[in-house]
């Protein structure tokens, strides 16, 4: 029975540990072009610390739709505190916001260039049963006539709010409809960024102070040896396999390399007596 319950955390900790840092979407922007030209549309969204995205994805509910649809990629592999974007349009986006955007930290949205303001987006973990990890707007309801609609206009995220799982209205900066109207190169105006501010989202007090006293641990996947930081005082700690059995067990001062010679290859735990788990690879 003990081994069953250890068994079931040790589940729990590798399916929710990879979102313990999150994703979060930051700004939404639905620019305004005349007939035939396009409309720069995106979501800028601020990965917070470091997440594996590949499986997450951003689907749109229409106004007066009660079911989600499209599932966009917002990125594949790891990122670290940085901010990517989903895009409608390569060249729009460009003509507007100089010098944000690479090939790396951008994706296309097929959906994108239909969605308007009054619509429902969301961030899910299409692993994990399309779990919800961020929203804006409330599901089911029409946006249409709502205080968050922003239909040609833009929204920010509060600093150091989100991500939620359920719409909260005051997480957001949600400038009036039309804010952008007849704005842009577009328009033969100046461009979105002089209304605009990307990557201006900035993390709490209270996430900064929590992120630096993490332990920091490298290489990570280990061949033979993995370097502990970040601890301000030894530490005693347990190792476990993914089958829950202890491998180790011992002291950990700071900057201290762990031999992991003697294990076999896989998924390990390592927890330490101030409640920090860390998931070790062993190539």
């Amino acid at each position: 029975m003990k081994q069953t319950l250890l068994l079931s955390l040790l589940v729990s900790l590798l399916t929710g540990m990879a979102f313990a840092q999150s994703v979060k979407i930051t700004t939404m922007v639905e620019g305004d072009c005349p007939t035939g030209e396009v409309a720069p549309r995106f979501i800028e969204l601020y990965v917070d610390g470091t997440v594996d995205v590949t499986n997450l994805k951003i689907q749109f509910q229409f106004a007066s739709a009660s079911n989600w649809v499209t599932n966009n990629s917002i990125g594949v592999g790891q990122y670290t505190d940085t901010f990517l974007y989903l895009v409608n349009d390569i060249d729009a986006f460009d003509e507007n916001f100089a010098g944000i955007r690479t090939a790396q930290n951008t994706t296309v949205g097929t959906l994108l260039s239909s969605v308007e303001g009054g619509d429902k987006v969301r961030l899910v973990d299409a692993s994990n049963n399309d779990n919800v990890l961020d929203i804006f707007g409330i599901d089911g309801e029409n946006g249409e006539s709502k205080s968050w609609n922003f239909s040609n206009s833009f929204v920010t995220r509060n600093n150091g709010s989100g991500p939620s799982n359920t719409f909260i209205e005051s997480e957001w900066n949600i400038n009036t409809k039309n804010t952008l109207l007849f704005a842009g190169v577009c328009w033969e105006e100046d461009p979105l960024d002089t209304m605009v501010t990307l990557q201006g989202y900035t993390l709490s007090v209270n996430d900064v102070l929590t992120r630096s006293n993490k332990i920091k641990y490298y290489p990570n996947p280990a061949k033979k040896m993995i370097n502990i930081s970040g601890l301000n005082t030894a530490q005693s700690f347990v190792m476990y396999d993914i089958l829950g059995h202890q491998v180790m067990k011992g002291i950990i001062h700071n900057n201290e390399n762990l031999d992991l010679s003697d294990l076999n290859s896989g998924i390990y735990l390592l927890k330490t007596e101030n409640g920090q788990t860390l998931k070790i690879f062993k190539e």
